[in-house]
């Protein structure tokens, strides 16, 4: 396989070193500041977390919805997250995206090459619904995806706009959006999504993400008020500028490739190749530090070391540490030399109620979490 879906790239990397997860070395288990690992905790590969209505979602192949409560207004800490009924079977859910009205899932599906010993994409569908329940197939013209390969590369993203209030997130300004490209032809085309259509918004170029009014070939991008913020492929400097195509300020900050970027009002919040991290920002949004430590007693730098590819936070309005926050991790090749156990991938969220990060998942005891 080439570049297509980084979302697959994990899966495929965790069933490989899964196999090998008994011959890890005691020394990389978790201590994580005597935080003992709730055993609940939604695994895979979690690329999206975003909101629709009263639910923030999530996905590892599966759909998942939990209310958009801060923990000390719901009162819930662990387990809440429940999984959603889809109409469609096809394919491995990769991504999702919301907008004002609708949440987007694209599914792929697999066939094996046994000449070559993998498994490879042919075909792959999105699919949109108003409630997280009813969904429906979302028409792309111009883009055949009854038929794909490993040329194409697919993503699903949003413009990432929300505002919280009292257990409730506002999407009215959120925009979803669909990247098609083809390798071999060095083709490509954006798409805006509503609801069951689709139409150009760039009919050359297939972006990776997108923050406000501007979109990123780089799949860590973010935007605070008018400022930017940008990690780029095999680059551990952040950048931010109130022009992202310019080439902005950079701080170093020698934390490896930077795959998320999360808002808040004093940090920015991001997902690194060698764990959490988080660096300051003033009023005004410019960055004024390098890798700061978490408030006293948070484990994020003990608990998160693997590669996190995703993060969230719940309200963007509030302090880093005042306001729920989510993350992903990951393993990136053998499971021995790496920072974590395969015990420890999956989802993890903070709650100022226990100022601590842990596992996240649903109250399934057949599954732990999943």
């Amino acid at each position: 396989m080439k570049k297509i879906l980084p979302a697959i790239f994990t899966i495929a990397t965790l069933w490989a070193t899964a196999i090998f997860t008994a011959c890890h070395d005691p020394i990389y288990e978790m201590i994580s500041n005597e935080v003992e690992l709730e055993t609940n905790g939604i695994r895979g590969d979690i690329r999206s977390i975003v909101p629709l209505g009263d639910y923030i979602y999530c996905c590892n192949n599966m759909i998942y919805r939990k209310p958009a409560l801060a923990s000390y207004e719901g009162g819930g800490e662990n387990k809440q997250w429940r999984e959603v009924s889809t109409s469609f079977t096809d394919g491995t859910i990769t991504f999702l995206a919301s907008d004002a009205n609708y949440i987007y899932a694209l599914a792929v599906e697999w066939e094996a090459d046994e000449s070559e010993g993998e498994n490879l994409p042919y075909r792959a569908a999105i699919y949109c619904s108003s409630n997280g329940e009813t969904w429906n197939r979302v028409s792309v013209p111009g883009a055949n995806l009854n038929d794909i390969d490993e040329d194409d590369e697919l993503v699903l993203f949003d413009n990432q706009l929300q505002s919280y209030s009292t257990g409730h997130i506002s999407t009215s300004d959120r925009l979803a959006y669909f990247g098609f490209y083809d390798d071999s032809s060095e083709t490509g085309k954006t798409y805006k999504l509503t609801g069951t259509s689709a139409t150009v918004e760039n009919a050359s170029k297939k972006y990776c993400k997108a923050a406000g009014d501007k979109f990123s070939t780089f799949y860590a991008f973010a935007k605070k008020g008018s400022m930017y913020y940008w990690g780029k492929s095999g680059d551990d400097s952040i950048y931010w500028g109130t022009d992202p195509d310019a080439s902005g300020s950079s701080r170093d900050l020698d934390c490896g490739q930077i795959f998320s970027i999360s808002v808040t009002s004093d940090h920015l919040l991001l997902g690194t190749a060698t764990g959490i991290k988080r660096v300051p920002i003033n009023s005004s949004g410019n960055i004024t530090g390098g890798t700061a430590d978490f408030r006293s007693e948070n484990n994020a730098l003990s608990i998160l070391t693997g590669r996190v590819f995703t993060t969230y936070v719940l309200d963007s309005t509030q302090p880093e540490g005042y306001t729920d926050e989510y993350a992903y991790q990951t393993i990136y090749g053998s499971v021995k030399n790496s920072s974590i156990s395969f015990d420890e991938v999956g989802l993890y969220a903070y709650y100022r109620k226990r100022n601590t990060w842990n596992r996240d998942g649903t109250d399934s005891s057949s599954s732990d979490g999943n």
